[in-house]
């Protein structure tokens, strides 16, 4: 169904990028990585037109993906995520209008929302990481709406499952802290997240691809990849040190103010219009994590 198309994965050798790449790729698509790793900066406007030019489609992942990143270095943050956006949109626009673009986006762009969200629902980002993926979701449709391209926006949150993942991230931190038997950190205490699966992520992604290459129309072109389904950072620690057999315990840091400590979200438009459902339950991936970690 995929076959014959080319497609470039910015990010490619991210968490999502790389699984994503991996899956396309057994389908016998042609996959063009372009990661900052490889040395391809999305703010190399020659380099992305070379490539764009010649490509079916764009799924665009690469970004300063941390929202501490952001918060220590928000120039950065905002002129990578927001004008590596814009450029790739722009070439799209004047090169190859006939190209489709997914952006991958994050539950941040809902700040505090204090109740579950949809799709449709405000965004209040509290963090320079935030309003960086809220921009760039607003340029995307934006340049869709006025320039006849295909363009759509997925939000992730909290996804977890592979080994090239960030260390400083929720999940491999505390498994990195739990298997050395020294203290789970947690900033606050009351965080309550929705924690998505790779596999999962990746699979709502290669749905939407289907659909958008099949032609098939899309009523929505926002969707959230998540399960629904909302853990707190303490209960996740306990998990993880009865999981390792630690002999941890959690220490309780002074919460971050650029920190969103709640996330409670709605899958269902994602669920009914492109059938999909993560299928991995949140304590089956940490035992699936775990047996990673111990294979390395």
């Amino acid at each position: 169904m995929l076959k014959n198309q080319s497609i470039l994965v910015t990010g490619s050798e991210g968490l999502i990028g790389k699984e994503l790449s991996r899956k396309l790729e057994k389908r016998k698509i042609n996959v063009v990585g372009y990661d900052i790793k490889n040395g391809h900066d999305v703010l190399d406007q020659e380099s992305l037109e070379k490539i764009i030019c010649e490509i079916d489609g764009v799924i665009h992942l690469a970004a300063i993906s941390r929202v501490v990143a952001g918060y220590n270095d928000p120039y950065k943050a905002v002129v990578t995520n927001v004008i590596g956006t814009t450029n790739i949109l722009d070439i799209i626009r004047r090169k190859n209008p006939s190209c489709w673009m997914i952006f991958g986006s994050s539950r941040e762009v809902y700040g505090e929302s204090g109740r579950i969200v949809k799709e449709s629902d405000p965004q209040k980002p509290v963090n320079v990481y935030g309003a960086t993926k809220s921009a760039s979701e607003y340029l995307s449709l934006c340049y869709g709406n006025n320039y006849n391209l295909r363009t759509f926006v997925v939000r992730f949150s909290n996804v977890y499952g592979g080994l090239n993942d960030h260390p400083d991230r929720v999940v491999p931190r505390f498994f990195i802290q739990a298997l050395a038997n020294s203290e789970i950190t947690v900033y606050g205490g009351n965080q309550i997240f929705d924690f998505v699966h790779l596999t999962d992520a990746v699979e709502g992604l290669i749905k939407l691809i289907e659909k958008i290459i099949n032609n098939e129309k899309l009523e929505y072109r926002t969707f959230h990849f998540i399960t629904g389904k909302s853990t707190s950072l303490i209960e996740l620690s306990k998990k993880i040190i009865k999981l390792t057999k630690s002999k941890s315990c959690v220490k309780y840091l002074q919460r971050r103010e650029f920190d969103v400590d709640t996330f409670i979200g709605d899958p269902s438009v994602t669920m009914n219009v492109l059938n999909w459902r993560p299928k991995i339950s949140l304590d089956e991936g940490l035992r699936e994590y775990l047996r990673l970690t111990k294979g390395r």
